[in-house]
């Protein structure tokens, strides 16, 4: 217990650390105003970094990052650097993606440093590989149960208690971190206020936008499937596929440029943007968001889905409720992120503890359906135990 508490709260004390990094590399490559000349160029200069690093570690998701802690007795130095570089470069350079596989690949080195002096065996050494992953991502989602429950199916033999004690105390060493770091940074996921006549009474509606979340998560998938498939027919090179797909993503961010970074600031910029509040450009700027983000995912990007999975939900969800004028936006939002999230993450539980913490307007109930609505489409596609092509 000792120690799932100090592997923790180290590494949510890290995890601010390297997300403070992360935030400040970021803020130094883009000024506040960047033409879509120096976006073309910025991306594509990420994108050359990224198809230089894929060299090493040419077919890392989030997910194998997640397995690798699980499942090697020690993590070696030079795949760890290079997964940590691919997601701060992902990151920096403006990729549709979020910060959780660069942070992790860091806790991960940091919890082999560990078993390599207090784990007395494989499974041991698993374990302490999975309380320092729980502690990051509950310090990085603020949800401990949330991240306690991440990659549960790679360790099912972890205790559940033990886990969200590391969550909670990881969730202590972010903040602790973030009050004497000189700008503090984390993750929320905007989400505009329930009207005053509370959940209850306007739950029915959430299965409308909840019903778009899920196919607007669908089409991610699709997209993602399409640009996968169209890279591996045009080379065997990584480094050729990671190029070809960052030039299309450059080229639509330049055009659009709301369709970089996770999403966060974009989604607070959209909700009070007048120029982005008819319906239709909402719709649009949802579909941009997943082709860019599958772009990215596809093209050897390294990052979470999580935040930006939330903006195509919700940028969804806002054009429904702009629509139906009886739909509550809090809950449309809610309903519509917690469906598209469900339906490419494929860990719906998971998803809703994330989702309750991450969302500013803890709409839960709305938050509960969308989820339900998302493990069913799920279901009915027979996409339920798949995760990036692996199935569990």
């Amino acid at each position: 217990m000792g120690a799932a508490i100090g592997l923790g709260l180290l590494s949510g004390f890290v995890t601010a650390l390297v997300l403070f990094f992360m935030t400040l590399f970021e803020h130094a490559l883009w000024p506040e105003q960047s033409g879509p000349l120096r976006i073309f160029l910025t991306v594509m200069t990420g994108g050359a970094l990224i198809a230089w690093l894929r060299r090493h570690e040419p077919d890392a998701t989030m997910e194998s990052t997640l397995d690798q802690v699980y499942a090697n007795a020690r993590a070696a130095l030079q795949p760890a650097a290079t997964l940590a570089a691919l997601g701060i470069v992902s990151v920096g350079f403006g990729g549709a993606i979020g910060p959780e596989a660069g942070v992790l690949a860091v806790i991960g080195e940091l919890s082999a440093l560990v078993s390599g002096y207090i784990g007395r065996d494989l499974q041991q050494r698993r374990l302490i590989g999975r309380i320092g992953n729980a502690g990051a991502l509950g310090a990085l989602y603020g949800s401990p149960p949330g991240g306690a429950s991440y990659g549960e199916g790679s360790a099912p033999d972890a205790p559940w208690p033990l886990l969200v004690l590391a969550a909670l105390a990881g969730l202590g060493g972010f903040l602790l971190a973030n009050h004497a770091l000189p700008k503090g940074a984390g993750l929320a996921i905007p989400m505009p206020p329930v009207g005053r006549d509370g959940e209850a009474s306007a739950l029915a509606l959430a299965v409308a936008p909840a019903l778009l979340g899920a196919v607007l998560g669908l089409i991610h998938l699709m997209m993602r499937s399409g640009a996968t498939k169209m890279l591996a027919l045009l080379s065997n090179d990584v480094r050729l596929r990671v190029l070809a797909a960052s030039l299309i993503f450059a080229l639509l961010a330049a055009f659009f440029p709301i369709v970089r970074f996770n999403g966060q600031h974009q989604l607070s910029a959209a909700m009070v943007d007048p120029a982005l509040a008819a319906p239709a450009v909402l719709m649009g700027v949802s579909v941009l968001k997943a082709l860019a983000l599958a772009l990215c995912l596809a093209g050897g990007w390294l990052g979470g889905p999580i935040m930006p999975l939330s903006f195509v939900g919700a940028a969804g969800g806002l054009a429904l409720a702009a629509y139906a004028p009886g739909l509550d936006p809090g809950i449309a939002v809610a309903a519509s992120v917690a469906a598209t999230a469900t339906v490419v993450m494929k860990r719906p539980l998971t998803v809703l503890l994330v989702l309750i913490f991450l969302g500013t307007n803890h709409a839960v109930l709305a938050l509960t359906i969308g989820v339900a609505i998302g493990a069913a489409a799920l279901r009915l596609t027979g996409l339920e135990g798949e995760r990036d092509g692996r199935h569990h």
